[in-house]
């Protein structure tokens, strides 16, 4: 008697999977999760990694592709399948997006598409020298072209269809094709005609595909599907195929038997015993591939052929962490950093088997594969450091980001002509009022003057800094008519700066403002009091803009995280 045993899988909430696994429902059926397009090249290409589910490509047994979201960015087709004579049926998947067409055949028999929902796509379904294939119950919505039948496509059936808002429907030039079965046709959005005699069917055909039987009502109704498989980021379909479970993933398996009935369904694990299968089995040990057996037998112990089911058993998604070296300064803006600085990028969890790769970006740049710890050079500003790691599964650990502002600029100084507070200005007196009396020097000038005099004449600064320098004060008495020998004393008395060009600085000031020009004989007044400084140099913050930005690598030095 006719029997099947199928796997059926379900994710329970866990601390890894935090979702179901069934994401949509398409006809009553509930699908596994996204994958890869596919592509077949003759009969021997029907195989589980090619989204084969079951069956030995007979007419009463076919191969099944089933259950499968094909929905990648910028791929060509969702299923391609070239040169093939098995029997095969495309059943219950959701195509969507395809840039050339959502299902392709090329040089095929004996295929069937049925409850397919293909949208979005150049071209839902494409047959190339096609014949004998049938399409039906399925939905074909917002294509470029619905059906294209070209180069000696015919014989093909395609009925029980809704084809919803497309540019051009269906293209079939040679009329070889049948476009309706019985008293059903298809649905199509675009038919102008009436029913009178309200019995669902139009009552002129469609006549651009000759369909003598179009449909009033859509016989299948579009249906929103939500994104399916686990919590983290990543693909339930491993590289190869193969399905990524958990530990805390139970595998099921369903039989049936429309004769004497079910008696067992018996089941191995990577080759081991077979044992009797009565409830969810779950995968344990190491992470890396698995194999699951299994077969069903009825109570006439009839046994059906064996099958397996590949499985990829990853237990630890990746996680990684940044750690920023020296030299490094953290305040409320955030992280700062110089060229010099080693970015570090490290996983704290991955998969025991295969190899965990770690990418990571510099703003919008393109994403480089991470191998030893790098530096970021260039213009000074802001970076963001955008990163993640893949294990060898395809589970992908969702993509961080941190900033960090780059400075190489050394602060930069000047003097400032206004006092700072808590500041010491160095100044010159001027010089004292004069008064002429009747035991007056040669001259006319007075032999002596108030110290007073100089303390409230106006004073020069020269520059103000914090915190104070040392100071010293002197009052030097010059007798009437100093010769230029006099104002080299003056400037001497400036001695106590910092530097000699400090000296030298204050003292050509200091003469400025006595009236020396640097020659001889001139007049000096009878009194000067200054103040010397030592001065700390005035920081001015460096002003930093964003620009681009180069990644250093020190190719010296190996990440212990690398395996």
């Amino acid at each position: 008697m006719g029997r099947k045993v199928v796997w059926a899988m379900a994710l329970v909430v866990t601390a890894v999977v935090s979702a179901g696994l069934v994401g949509g429902q398409v006809g009553g059926f509930l699908w596994w999760g996204t994958r890869e397009p596919i592509y077949i090249y003759g009969d021997d290409e029907f195989t589980y990694s090619n989204g084969v589910m079951s069956g030995s490509g007979t007419v009463a047994d076919p191969y099944v592709i089933e259950g499968w979201n094909i929905s990648p960015a910028n791929a060509d087709y969702g299923v391609y399948v070239d040169h093939t004579t098995s029997h095969f049926v495309i059943r219950d998947c959701v195509i969507g997006g395809a840039r050339i067409a959502g299902v392709y055949f090329n040089s095929v028999e004996n295929g069937r598409i049925e409850k397919v929902q293909i949208f979005g796509s150049d071209m839902a379904i494409y047959f190339l020298n096609a014949r004998d294939n049938r399409i039906a119950e399925s939905v074909i919505s917002e294509c470029r072209y619905g059906i294209v039948m070209a180069a000696m496509s015919q014989e093909n059936v395609i009925t029980g269809n809704s084809f919803l808002g497309n540019g051009l429907a269906a293209y079939d030039p040679e009329h070889w094709n049948t476009w309706y079965e019985g008293k059903s046709g298809n649905y199509w959005s675009d038919y102008q005609g009436a029913d009178l005699n309200k019995d669902g069917v139009g009552d002129e055909p469609y006549y651009p595909l000759e369909d003598l039987r179009p449909l009033m009502t859509s016989p299948v109704a579009l249906t929103e599907v939500a994104p399916a498989g686990p919590s983290y980021a990543g693909n339930l379909v491993a590289p190869d195929g193969s399905l990524v479970v958990t530990s805390q993933t139970p595998i099921t398996l369903v039989a049936t038997d429309p004769g004497s009935g079910l008696a067992e369904i018996k089941y191995s694990i990577d080759g081991g015993p077979w044992t009797t299968y009565t409830g969810a089995v779950l995968l344990k040990g190491d992470d890396g591939p698995r194999k699951v057996a299994y077969y069903g037998i009825d109570r006439l112990g009839n046994a059906e052929p064996k099958k397996t089911v590949s499985f990829l058993l990853d237990n630890h998604s990746p996680q990684t962490v940044m750690e920023i070296g020296d030299p490094k300064f953290a305040d409320s803006r955030g992280t700062w950093i110089t060229s010099a600085t080693r970015i570090t990028l490290r996983r704290t969890q991955e998969s025991t088997y295969g190899r965990t790769q770690t990418y990571y970006r510099i703003n919008d740049g393109g994403w480089l594969t991470y191998s030893t710890p790098f530096r970021i050079t260039g213009e000074d500003g802001a970076r963001v450091v955008s990163f993640y790691s893949r294990n060898a599964s395809g589970v992908v650990e969702a993509i961080q980001t941190k900033i960090v502002m780059k400075d190489d600029a050394p602060p930069m100084s000047r003097g400032a002509r206004a006092q700072a507070p808590g500041g010491v200005s160095v100044g010159v007196g001027t010089p004292a009022a004069t008064t002429a009396s009747a035991g007056s020097s040669p001259g006319g000038q007075s032999p002596t003057t108030a110290a007073a005099a100089a303390s409230t004449s106006t004073m020069k600064p020269v520059t103000a800094v914090s915190p104070p320098p040392v100071s010293t004060s002197s009052t030097t008495s010059a007798p009437a008519g100093t010769s230029a020998s006099t104002s080299t004393t003056a400037g001497s008395s400036l001695k106590g700066s910092a530097t000699p060009q400090d000296a030298a600085a204050q003292a050509a000031l200091a003469g400025a403002a006595l009236g020396q020009t640097g020659g001889t004989g001139s007049t000096t007044p009878s009194s000067i009091q200054t103040e010397s400084l030592v001065t700390p140099s005035v920081v001015i913050p460096s002003v930093t803009q964003p620009g681009s930005s180069t990644a250093v690598t020190d190719a010296a030095e190996t990440p212990s995280s690398s395996k």
